[in-house]
Parts: C-alpha cells; sequence; structure tokens
C-alpha cells in the first residue's frame, strides 16, 4: 500500500511540472505573438510639464502639449495612449540663469514610453523658455454667473467657500492678476436655498493655484414681492433678565404663502435674543414660520433692547 501511494504522489508531481511546462509555453508564445504582431504608427498628445528650479516660474508662454508620433504593436501603443503619459522635463539640467532665456530642444528620448513602443518624432521640437522670480498672492474668487432668473425672482444672497485661493506664478504676470472666477455658473434654474459644487475657471498656464477640491457656491433664491402680509406679530424676548425694556413691541412680516393657504399673525414666532447684560443692545430678529411659508423680510429687521 505505501508503494502504491508513492507512485500517486509521484505522478501528481510530474502532472504539477507538465502544467507548468504547458502555462510556460503558452505565454511565450502570447509575448512572441504580440512582440512580432503587425506594428502600428499612432500621433498622440501628450502634456508637457516643466519642473523649473527652485523660487522661479516660466514666464513665457511655452507649448502645453507636444505631438508625438509613436510606433510599436497595438497593445503596447493602446496602453500609452490610455495611461496619458506626459513628458516630464527639469529645467534645472538647462542653463536656466542665462539673461534673455534659453532654448529647449526635445528629441525621442525625452519621452518616457514602455518596453515594446519607439518614439519616431516629436513635435515642436524646440522652443523658447524664460524664467522669472516666483511669488504667491491670496486672491478672492468671483463668481462667474451666466443665465438668467425670472423676472418674478430675485438672487438676494451668494458665498462661496472658500472665498480666497492661493495663487503662484512669475512675478511679471502675477502683477497683473488681481482676482480669480470660478467655472460658469447658470443661475437659471435656481430655486429656494440651497449649494453647488464648482470648480476654478482657467487660468494663465503660467499660474498655479493651490485649490485641488471644488468650491462651494451658496444661494438663496426669493420672490420679489410678498403675497402676504402678517401685521402686528408679537415679539418674543429670550433673556434671563427681568429688567428689560424696548420701545418696540410688534413688528410685521412680509411672507410667500403657497396659493390657498392661510396664516395668520399668531401662527408665527419673532424672537429677539437678548444678551443678559446691562445696557442697550441692537438685536437682530428671527422668524419661526410654518413649513412651506417662505419669509421675505421682518419690518423692522432689528430692534433696540435695554436690560437694567
Amino acid at each position: 500500500m505505501k508503494n502504491w501511494h508513492r507512485v500517486l504522489n509521484k505522478n501528481d508531481k510530474y502532472s504539477r511540472h507538465f502544467l507548468k511546462l504547458v502555462s510556460l509555453f503558452f505565454a511565450c508564445f502570447l509575448w512572441f505573438y504580440v512582440l512580432n504582431s503587425e506594428p502600428q504608427v499612432v500621433e498622440q498628445l501628450l502634456t508637457l510639464s516643466l519642473k523649473s528650479p527652485k523660487g522661479l516660474s516660466v514666464s513665457n508662454i511655452v507649448p502645453a502639449k507636444i505631438k508625438v508620433k509613436l510606433k510599436g504593436s497595438r497593445a503596447f501603443v493602446r496602453n500609452v495612449v490610455e495611461r496619458e503619459e506626459k513628458i516630464y522635463l527639469n529645467l534645472k539640467n538647462y542653463p536656466y540663469k542665462k539673461k534673455g532665456g534659453f532654448n529647449v530642444l526635445l528629441t525621442p528620448n525625452d519621452v518616457s514610453v514602455p518596453f515594446g513602443v519607439e518614439v519616431i518624432s516629436v513635435s515642436p521640437d524646440n522652443f523658447k523658455v524664460k524664467l522669472e522670480k516666483r511669488i504667491t498672492k491670496k486672491l478672492t474668487i468671483k463668481a462667474s454667473l451666466v443665465g438668467s432668473l425670472p423676472t418674478d425672482l430675485n438672487l438676494i444672497k451668494k458665498t462661496l467657500e472658500p472665498a480666497t485661493v492661493l495663487v503662484s506664478g512669475p512675478i511679471e504676470v502675477m502683477r497683473k492678476i488681481s482676482k480669480v472666477v470660478t467655472s460658469p455658473i447658470d443661475i437659471t434654474n435656481l430655486q429656494g436655498k440651497g449649494e453647488l459644487k464648482i470648480s476654478l475657471g482657467q487660468m494663465d498656464s503660467r499660474v498655479e493655484s493651490n485649490r485641488a477640491s471644488a468650491i462651494t457656491f451658496k444661494y438663496i433664491v426669493k420672490p420679489r414681492k410678498a403675497n402676504l402680509t402678517l401685521k402686528k406679530v408679537k415679539i418674543r424676548f429670550l433673556t434671563t433678565s427681568t429688567r428689560l425694556k424696548s420701545k418696540s413691541k410688534y413688528v410685521s412680516l412680509d411672507v410667500l404663502a403657497p396659493e390657498g393657504v392661510r396664516i395668520t399673525a399668531s401662527s408665527v414666532q419673532v424672537i429677539a435674543d437678548v444678551p443678559d447684560k446691562k445696557g442697550v443692545h441692537r438685536v437682530k430678529l428671527r422668524a419661526k414660520l410654518p413649513e412651506g411659508i417662505h419669509l421675505l423680510q421682518i419690518n423692522p429687521q432689528s430692534i433696540n433692547v435695554t436690560i437694567r
């Protein structure tokens, strides 16, 4: 019985070796098939990325894309295209201290491609580079609004978070830049209160920002006219003090209510949050309204309150 198990184990061992040899054979066959398949020639635009020496930036317009002619098997060439390869050049290796700039000469050797792909040509193969001192500024972001709201609606509030961005670039270019705009924001269909995620608009190619994540655009859209005014709404004073005095006890509210909905002054609350501190305080009022009722304005919006 022991001899029989030895024979079985020996046969299993030979079977495993045989399968490995067969797998290796097919792998080699496929590899040589790919290498020897009919090569193709394609043209691809690759992004040019220039790394400036520390403290300097490129101050002139240089090509953003380089046209590269590639030759190789279909599988390898497709891999280059799908990965969107870049051409990286370190300007520290050039005479960057030369006054008036210097010429950069591109050759196929400057393009990094995987095994099995050959770079036949690049275009343009030369261009001039000028460097200037690099500076950084904090700039205000401005919302770029497009479209228009219906005539009965009004964009009463719009904010951007964050409101500023750090921008870096060559000193002469940066001196001419005072603000940064967002990508276009279509306000045509905005309603009520909400927010949108947007990006920065296109900037000068010589300028970079530290903003990689999205910007939040917050807005409030309300009707231009109220369809209901509530008069003599009593103010509710929130304070722990018992010695409170105010000439204003009532206010009026301009609200927007759906058609057919009835609302009275007793169904709303106007609140004054009064500080627990002696003196005269200018307090801003706030309102609590039933669901579906939109506040347009409190008249007046703030009052004087005296704590003794």
